[in-house]
């Protein structure tokens, strides 16, 4: 009866958005009518069909639904989160109207153009969501009055099976039903934290449990090194008996980790990442506004570059810019672009100023640099020297959002491992540090700032960043 209720539940769905991208195409044909179509609804809806029409939109109902179904969202996601859904969505429906717009292209449909398009996709894309969420909201009205619940089993009885499990059933809107847990010792002290708990039978008796029992999902809560041959017995069982089988996937206990599952020509596979859930997914788009906004910018800031240019290069001997070796993703190594701010010889002289450091752990910062020009002075206090990293962002060596690039210097003083954990994003011309107080930040505090800028990040983060920087420019406070 699940199994039929769930097939039911997938070809509505897949009958549901095709039904929605009808809906939405012919309403926008309507509303932006060429002078072919009727301007009165009933003669739009009376008009007569080609055969080459219907074998059309056939074949875009079919792609549709395909590409729907790559993006995943033909799948149970009872445990998924709505905004991941939207978001799957949202790419489902603008690579499928897209792929409605080249063959509308190919094929010379004078019809459909630009506004219908655009206003296909819009409406479509709405109209989606809308329907799905309501479909799930309904669901979940099910589930929470006690229908259309979920047998549960948990496999363990740990304070890693118990917390898994508190926090599963404490989601009512999830529908499952706690039958118990499965272990050769359950403590009942510790299962008081839930009020269904308690023990089903013990783990050689669970071929006996899942043959007797009506159980529609086990969760797999044990110790991986210890007991990895019965875990691989009962998920092999679960598999013969067409069972869902769930197993958290922090075997390994990473405090910063995170996980996330795929398949590679039909091999499962376990993806371990540290950082923000997003990054997997968004940071293309995050390349893509680096790419547009510096080029934007290199064009608006021409003037301003070439004047700056200009006064470096008639106020002190030595070329324009300065390129340094900095670290980069992943521990790459790049040539960075400043305008130069220091006297030519200044690398030569840093060993001679060691001694004179002021700032904390491998920085090296001392107030009032002898080595720093006149105008220099003036394009470090306003991080204006700052500028022709666009060009680095522009070659995707930085970005504009990201942990600043160190030296090799501070980078070879770095004896904290956790530290280094900042190479694992593209860094970039401004960041939390640069917004939290810059050069008064301690360097154990910038480090912590920056890893919590990696974890946090988003698109969101990022444009708040940016519009904090600006204000920070006008005050002239960098060294």
């Amino acid at each position: 009866m699940i199994q039929l209720r769930k097939k039911v539940l997938a070809k509505g769905t897949r009958v549901l958005d095709i039904l929605v991208m009808a809906v939405t195409f012919f309403t926008s044909l309507y509303l932006h009518a060429p002078e072919e179509y009727p301007s009165e609804l009933l003669d739009f809806l009376s008009l007569k069909i080609k055969l080459i029409n219907i074998i059309a939109f056939f074949m875009l109902g079919i792609a549709w639904n395909r590409l729907f179904a790559f993006f995943g969202l033909y799948e149970v996601r009872r445990l998924g989160n709505r905004f991941r859904e939207w978001w799957d969505i949202f790419k489902a429906v603008s690579i499928s109207v897209m792929f409605f717009a080249a063959i509308s292209f190919l094929t010379s449909r004078r019809n459909v153009g630009n506004e219908v398009l655009l206003t296909f996709w819009a409406s479509c894309l709405v109209l989606t969501i809308v329907a799905r969420t309501a479909v799930r909201e309904y669901l979940v009205y099910l589930r929470t009055h006690g229908r259309n619940l979920r047998k549960v089993v948990f496999v363990g009885s740990g304070p890693r099976a118990l917390d898994v499990a508190q926090k599963v059933m404490s989601r009512s809107e999830l529908g499952y039903q706690l039958l118990g847990f499965v272990d050769d010792y359950f403590d009942t002290v510790q299962g008081k934290a839930l009020p269904t708990a308690k023990r089903l039978c013990g783990l050689d008796e669970f071929p006996r449990l899942i043959d007797e029992q009506v159980v529609d999902e086990v969760f797999i809560c044990l110790p991986i090194k210890s007991y990895y041959e019965k875990i691989r017995k009962i998920a092999h069982i679960c598999q013969e008996l067409g069972i869902v089988c769930r197993v958290p996937s922090d075997w390994f206990e990473l405090t910063t980790g995170k996980s996330s599952a795929f398949s590679l020509n039909g091999i499962p596979m376990l993806t371990m990442y540290s950082g923000s859930e997003n990054q997997l997914e968004q940071l293309w788009i995050k390349r893509t506004m680096d790419i547009i906004l510096s080029t934007l910018a290199l064009i608006l800031f021409a003037p301003l570059l070439t004047f700056i240019a200009f006064l470096i290069k008639v106020s002190s001997n030595g070329p324009v810019f300065f390129t340094q070796e900095r670290v980069g993703f992943n521990r790459r190594l790049f040539k960075m672009i400043k305008f130069r701010t220091m006297v030519e010889n200044a690398e030569t002289l840093l060993a001679d100023l060691e001694h004179m450091n002021q700032a904390d752990g491998p920085a090296f910062k001392i107030e009032n640099d002898p080595r720093i020009t006149r105008i220099g002075k003036w394009l470090r206090k306003t991080s204006l020297d700052e500028l022709p990293q666009l060009f680095n962002v522009l070659q995707g060596e930085m970005s504009l959002v990201g942990p600043r690039p160190l030296p090799l210097r501070d980078v070879m003083g770095i004896d904290e491992r956790w530290q280094k954990r900042r190479f694992s994003m593209r860094p970039g011309l401004t960041c939390l540090w640069q917004v939290n107080g810059r050069h008064k930040v301690r360097f154990q505090e910038w480090m912590k700032l920056d890893l919590e800028y990696i974890d946090r990040w988003s698109l969101g983060l990022d444009l708040k960043i940016m519009l904090k920087t600006f204000p920070i420019m006008l005050k002239a406070t960098g060294q």
